[in-house]
């Protein structure tokens, strides 16, 4: 028998042909770079299987169909996946610094307690120069915060921070070799409060306990002083109303304002009074019918009063120890306490006047002059023939010429003739220009809601 052929597929030849095709085809394959076309783009899925998606180092979200229409659009978008994650890169951190305080006691000096804290000499040269240009730092107080920051190694100071007020901070930094100081103003928050009550003893006293600052009742009676007598007019059950500003930081009460609005009852008459300030004009305190409350001169010369004794045609003089008139009013004050003018006018004499020792008088319109005993010292300047404003301060109080002890002596003349400052027929001041009578209207409407808040305000409004 003929030998059968091998089939031709079978052929080595053949074999051998198929294989180096294959293997051309493999290599082809593998060592080629991807097809432009096979490449996603943007907005675009990629193709790839299941388990090389699977290998991936994160999942692609699919974005809108307008998403290539706006390759910023596209980049917001990967911006703001949640799932996209990006291999942490490590971020060499600076090393901490070190900050220490300290708050000074009475006797600290302040070069002594920077050299407990660790700031060199020179430091603490560079320091208090540098300071000098914003507050000196000779002024230290005890009670008062101071912080040094001190770089890593602890051997350089790079800021020193001390506390001026409750509003103010001193900032000294090093920067480019050198020490630069500034002052830095704490963030204050203006809030309105307000307080009412019944006074039961002093208005000073019943104020106080229901949290009324001392400078508040002091600008209260300096408000209505022109019609109520602080020291002997006040009953028991008087009542008063009163609204001011507030100045907070970090929700704590710093410092106080001006008084808004406030509202007296005293002996059975009600007085009322509000801050107005017209614009380009002097602010002043008004009734509800825009009347000013000043009169031409004060009842007190002193912004705290307290009258030690009233007037009285005749009494006996404590150190003379006879009796005589004594036409005037003792308002008895702490020595040194700063004494105004009654009102306006020109110095006619400052001096050494007798019993009453060194003296200021001062000479006003329509015949009055007002007489200052018993003072420790004149303010600078005051001399004869000086103009003065009312308020202007024109001295102290003192004990000076025949006085038993630290107190002003106040008279008020009319045509040379001693008058009781408390009854005397003074003017008021201008009322409020017609123009401004509207505008002021609608803050009186304003004011009475906050002096007489519903229950509702009351219930949500904490300040109130």
């Amino acid at each position: 028998m003929t030998p059968e052929k091998p089939k031709f597929w079978k052929s080595p030849p053949f074999l051998l042909s198929t294989l180096l095709v294959i293997i051309s085809y493999a290599a082809f394959w593998l060592l080629s770079p991807p097809s432009q076309a096979s490449q996603n783009t943007p907005g675009m899925v990629s193709s790839s299987s299941a388990q090389e998606t699977e290998n991936q180092p994160h999942s692609v979200e699919t974005l809108p169909e307008n998403a290539g229409k706006s390759d910023q659009k596209v980049e917001d978008h990967f911006s703001s996946t949640s799932d996209l994650t990006v291999p942490a890169t490590p971020v060499a951190l600076a090393p901490p610094a070190i900050v220490k305080t300290h708050q000074l006691k009475r006797g600290d000096s302040l070069a002594l307690v920077l050299s407990r804290l660790g700031v060199s000499d020179q430091e603490i040269y560079e320091i208090t120069t540098a300071s000098k240009t914003v507050y000196n730092l000779k002024k230290i107080h005890p009670g008062q915060m101071i912080e040094i920051t001190f770089d890593e190694t602890e051997e350089q100071v790079t800021r020193f921070s001390y506390e001026i007020d409750p509003f103010n901070d001193l900032e000294v930094e090093h920067n480019e070799g050198q020490f630069k100081a500034s002052k830095k103003t704490m963030p204050l928050e203006k809030g309105i409060e307000r307080r009412a009550g019944t006074i039961t003893d002093t208005l000073y006293e019943s104020a106080h306990r229901l949290g009324v600052p001392p400078e508040v009742i002091l600008d209260l009676s300096d408000i209505f002083a022109w019609d109520v007598d602080f020291a002997l007019d006040i009953r028991k059950g008087d009542h008063f109303n009163l609204v001011y500003e507030v100045y907070k930081n970090a929700g704590n009460t710093v410092r106080t304002g001006r008084v808004l609005a406030a509202e007296m009852h005293n002996r059975g008459k009600t007085l009322q009074a509000f801050y107005f300030k017209p614009e380009g004009g002097r602010a002043d305190y008004y009734d509800e019918n825009g009347r000013s409350l000043r009169k031409a001169f004060l009842k007190s010369p002193l912004r705290y009063r307290y009258i030690s004794s009233g007037y009285a045609t005749r009494r006996l003089h404590p150190v003379l120890k006879v009796n005589r008139p004594h036409l005037g009013i003792d308002f008895a004050a702490k020595r040194g306490t700063p004494v105004r003018a009654a009102g306006d006018g020109v110095v006619s004499f400052a001096g050494w006047h007798g019993g009453y020792g060194k003296t200021v008088i001062i000479r006003h319109k329509n015949g009055y002059k007002t007489l200052y005993g018993h003072l420790s010292s004149f303010f600078k300047g005051i001399k004869k023939g000086k103009k003065v404003k009312q308020e202007d301060f024109i001295g102290r109080v003192g004990s000076t010429g025949l006085s038993t002890g630290p107190h002003l002596h106040y008279t008020l003349y009319k045509k040379g003739k001693a008058i009781n400052p408390r009854k005397a027929d003074v003017l008021r001041g201008a009322p409020l220009a017609e123009k401004w009578r509207t505008l002021f209207s609608d803050q009186v409407a304003l004011m009475n809601q906050y002096l007489f808040p519903t229950p509702d305000l009351l219930a949500n409004t904490d300040s109130l």
